[in-house]
């Protein structure tokens, strides 16, 4: 009598083994790491695209600085904020 051997499937690409933690090993080394991976290559962010974004967000902080709704002491600090941004935007510029 033959003994009929259980087999476990990869849900990814359909692979049998014969041990779940062969599979396990399979998932984790071929799968798991490979989309980690991809994830964190479209999570990378240009430098092109930050820099626009930092441009956008002086932009954003020099629009609410004539906010009428703000106290002096808040326009002084948005400005504050504003012109620290620039200064690091600049020695961005000047280190590339």
């Amino acid at each position: 009598m033959e003994e009929a051997k259980k087999s476990y499937k990869c849900k990814y690409c359909g692979e049998a083994f014969e041990k779940p933690l062969m599979l396990a090993w399979h998932v984790r080394s071929k799968h798991k790491s490979v989309k980690k991976r991809e994830k964190k290559a479209a999570e990378k962010v240009t430098p092109a695209e930050q820099l626009n974004k930092t441009i956008e967000a002086i932009g954003i902080l020099k629009g609410l600085q004539v906010s009428p709704n703000l106290s002096e002491g808040e326009k002084k600090l948005l400005g504050d904020v504003s012109k620290t941004i620039e200064e690091l935007l600049t020695s961005v510029r000047k280190g590339k």
